[in-house]
Parts: C-alpha cells; structure tokens; sequence
C-alpha cells in the first residue's frame, strides 16, 4: 500500500486524517501476509479488545497493532507520529527535533528520541552487495571531547562507493575503532560480493584483504586526485552531518551515519522513502 507518491502534506492529513485510518493502515502492514501470535505463534485469530486489534484463538492473548513497531507506547497520537515521519522522510536533509518540538509541540526529548528511533531502521538491511567498480576509501570527522574545551576527537570512518559511468551509484559506511584490517574488512563482508572490482588506496591495512576479495586493486590517492568522486561523498556527508547536528556525540555518530547513506541511496526515489520508513519502522522489534 503505497502512500507517499503524488502525496503532499494536504493529501496526506485528508486521507489519514483519523486515528482509525492509521490503526487500519498499521493492521494491513502488519498481518497483510499472514498472522502470528507473538506469545504461541498460533495462526489463527477473533476480533480484539479494541479496533484493529487481534486476539489470538488458542491463548487469548490481544496484540495491538502498535505492540513491538516503533508506535508502542507513544507519548503522543498515533496521527501526530505519522505526521513527524511525513516531515522526517519528506525533508531533503532530514529534521531536527528542535524545529520539530516547535512545529508539533511536542516536548524536544521526546521528539528526539523518535527521531533516534526512526534513524535506527534507517540502518542498511546489507541484502544488496555492491558488484559494480567499487572505491573504498577512510576517513575522519571529529566530535566534541568533555575534557577539552575547543578540541575535537577524530572519529574514523570506512566508506564504500560504487562508480557508474563516473558518477556515484550506492554507497555505504561504517564507523570503525581504526585502520586495521580487521576493522576495514567489515564493510567488505557487509556490502562488498566476493567478486567486484574494487579499487581502495595504499594503506597497509587493505593488503591482507586481497586474500578473499581478489579482484581488490590499490591506487595512490595523490590527494583525492585518483578518487574524486569518491572525495565528492565524504566532503558532502561531513557538511550534512554539521547542517544537521551541528553536535553529534560518537555513541550515535554510526545511527546518524546510516540516515545520511539511506537518504544518499535513495536521492532519486525519494517517494519511497516514506513507504520504506513505514515498513520498517512495522517491522523492526523495539
């Protein structure tokens, strides 16, 4: 059930514009292919105690819609959740939960944690490796330390960018502890086939990776000269991150990481990203 194409806000509140139109539409995302029970795994079901809710025929045990989605227990409507991810998935950059608290008037904590909480699904399911030419490059980016007023602590981080035609195609990145192999080669295993043509600087730590990625190839970056585009992506994730948390502390830094490469996958399909945000904010256990 497709909500977000030819939809703007206007639309969007007409057509969900109750608290039951958004109980149903969370019914047909969450049973649309099959029902189970969470406490027996039973299959079948009577009508709940409440609308939209099933109770369970051998146990009788009565599951709302919202119970284990992002949507449990929140500290506001059910239609107000709704109209904070419209402007989360509909703004270019994203939304800040202070401007937020002001457009919703809802309370900032609250707000930012249901931002936090809808980054988290944003993280990559890792089902689509990257099989084109593929660059692999590290970097930094700094977050403020407690201890030293004006300084900055380094944070590294691998990236991972495919080239089309000479131009950015999917990417991704994590947030690594250092340069070691070790470290490096979790982006390999995630997102990389075993087979693609992948191009990564001189650094020490790609060399023992050429063991199970044999197609792996090093190149000098004579200061982002070799990997332009590549340099392009990480220059435009920093300046993303700085619009948009002007302050990021490291134990989230990966969380924001993942919505900044979420929303560069799907630049040119932004449409879905409303549809995609639903779905797995239904199905991501909280």
């Amino acid at each position: 059930m497709k909500i977000l194409k030819y939809l703007n806000i206007e639309t969007f509140k007409s057509r969900f514009g109750t608290k039951l139109s958004w109980y149903q539409f969370l019914e047909y995302q969450k049973w649309t292919n099959s029902y189970i029970c969470q406490k027996c795994d039973h299959n079948e079901y009577s009508k709940g105690s409440q609308f939209c809710n099933k109770r369970c025929r051998q146990c009788g045990y009565n599951e709302s819609t919202t119970t284990n989605t992002l949507f449990h227990k929140l500290k506001f409507r059910i239609d107000k959740a709704f109209e904070l991810l419209y402007e989360i998935a509909t703004s270019k950059k994203g939304a800040d939960s202070t401007v937020l608290d002001v457009r919703f008037n809802v309370n900032q904590k609250t707000a930012l944690l249901f931002c936090q909480k809808t980054q988290v699904v944003m993280e990559s399911s890792e089902q689509q490796p990257i099989k084109d030419e593929l660059h692999v490059d590290e970097f930094e980016i700094g977050t403020p330390q407690k201890v030293v007023i004006g300084r900055s602590k380094k944070v590294m981080i691998v990236r991972a960018v495919d080239q089309r035609d000479g131009k950015s195609g999917q990417a991704y990145a994590k947030v690594i502890e250092d340069y070691s192999s070790k470290s490096l080669k979790v982006i390999f295993d995630t997102h990389i086939k075993k087979d693609t043509y992948v191009i990564s600087d001189g650094w020490s730590g790609y060399k023992s990776l050429k063991e199970t990625f044999p197609n792996l190839t090093h190149r000098l970056s004579n200061n982002g000269e070799s990997f332009k585009v590549a340099h392009i992506l990480i220059m435009n994730s920093k300046n993303w991150l700085r619009a948009l948390h002007s302050y990021y502390n490291k134990e989230y830094l990966h969380i924001y990481i993942n919505e900044c490469f979420f929303r560069f996958n799907r630049r040119n399909h932004r449409i879905s990203i409303l549809d995609k945000i639903i779905e797995r904010c239904v199905s991501h256990q909280f």
